[in-house]
């Protein structure tokens, strides 16, 4: 098959919507498929290029001009956005003619460059929803106009209805389109999950722990995004309670986010020498922090829809053999709990939090217990090598369905 894959986010940026694009399209591209990926350039650096390809992996890579979002307004962010959308769509229109295109969310406006070119060039169009972007950015109040919530829900209602297959990435997710109306047939799960290729490296010399002066402490490890979505307030007031309580825990935060400077600012107050912020890193560069936590940290905040969400920071902590503290129910919890590989506190509750670092520092052996296995079990269960073969059927079930359905029809 040749397929377009849009992803506004791609290597060298550094996120979980970059490294699954990469990762299925390398997986993909390794299965014999013809892949052109059609990305714009890293929005951490400055630009004045309006076109560039390259080939990384095998893989076709085409950025293009995107306005730069500096994260200090959403109209910079919305003018990001629709600069892509309009980018990547001319771009694809210098491509081989694909089966199929495939579009990836959050970002909405990437479905739309998908479907343009799905019609330009008669080809299937596949929407991916990582994120049910919509209805978070209602429930964290991101959208301050009730005309705009409502425009977006009709893009959103759209690119579901024009899409020949949806891609989700939970069940839960699955379930609410189909609660939208949408067939079940024309939904399927590829969940997120992790690539052996990029586990963290157990060759590390550097030591964290005698770096940092924190040998004698039970370390955890946040690294990801500091949204408005974690809900790492709670995690402040419990990393508080542990310093009066004298217990021999320490916090690592790895990452960005608009949350980022409120909880340092909190941490600063507080005067917590118990928590420390760091800028994101490349995997290579966080091998040694994974090496260093006893645990990893995931958190959500509490409301349904959290509970059919899986971060993808529960597979990178798998990988890294790190058992986790898990503050997301549902689906993500039942992932941990299911495969002894963590422990579940209530989210935004740091009472409930405390409780539990404090029950492990009492049993370090559940950790070591833990880390037996946990690798061997998202291997199995969540390679995205094997998720990319099952991708590829499904893109192939539904490039053949159509060709079938054309053929029948004009005899």
């Amino acid at each position: 098959m040749r397929i377009i894959y849009i992803s506004q986010h791609f290597p060298p940026e550094i996120g979980a919507a970059q490294g699954r694009a990469y990762d299925m399209a390398k997986n993909l591209k390794a299965l014999d498929h013809d892949v052109t990926v059609l990305t714009m350039f890293s929005n951490d650096q400055m630009t004045t290029n309006w076109y560039k390809r390259e080939t990384i992996d095998g893989i076709d890579v085409r950025r293009s001009f995107r306005v730069r979002d500096t994260k200090t307004s959403a109209k910079r962010r919305l003018a990001n956005y629709l600069s892509f959308m309009a980018s990547s769509s001319v771009a694809g229109l210098f491509t081989k003619k694909p089966d199929v295109v495939y579009a990836t969310s959050p970002q909405l406006f990437n479905g739309l460059a998908g479907y343009f070119l799905s019609k330009v060039y008669r080809a299937k169009f596949v929407f991916e929803v990582r994120d049910l972007w919509v209805d978070f950015a209602e429930l964290l109040g991101q959208f301050s106009q009730p005309l705009l919530l409502k425009l977006a829900r009709k893009l959103e209602n759209f690119l579901y209805q024009k899409a020949d297959l949806i891609i989700t990435v939970t069940e839960g997710y699955k379930t609410r389109l189909m609660d939208q109306g949408i067939p079940e047939q024309r939904i399927k799960v590829i969940t997120n999950g992790v690539d052996p290729d990029t586990f963290p490296s157990d060759d590390i010399e550097t030591d964290v722990r005698k770096e940092l002066g924190i040998e004698d402490k039970l370390v955890i490890l946040f690294a990801g995004n500091m949204g408005a979505a974690q809900g790492l307030d709670a995690v402040i007031d419990a990393a508080e309670r542990l310093q009066q309580e004298e217990q021999p825990v320490h916090f690592l935060f790895i990452g960005y986010g608009v949350e980022k400077e409120k909880l340092k600012a909190k941490a600063h107050e507080r005067n917590l020498n118990n928590v420390q912020f760091f800028n994101s890193m490349k995997k290579h560069e966080l091998s040694a922090y994974y090496k260093a936590a006893d645990m990893c940290l995931v958190t959500l905040k509490k409301h349904p829809l959290f509970s059919i969400t899986i971060p993808s920071k529960v597979f990178d902590c798998m990988a890294a053999n790190k058992p986790i503290l898990i503050g997301v129910d549902g689906e993500a919890r039942a992932i941990v709990e299911s495969n002894h590989a963590g422990v579940y506190f209530e989210p935004e509750n740091a009472i409930d939090l405390v409780e539990k670092i404090t029950a492990i520092i009492k049993q370090k052996d559940t950790l070591l217990e833990m880390e037996q296995n946990i690798k061997d079990i998202v291997l199995q269960k969540y390679n995205r090598q094997h998720l990319a073969k099952k991708l590829a059927k499904y893109l192939e079930e539904t490039v053949d369905h159509v060709n079938t359905s054309k053929g029948n029809g004009s005899e």
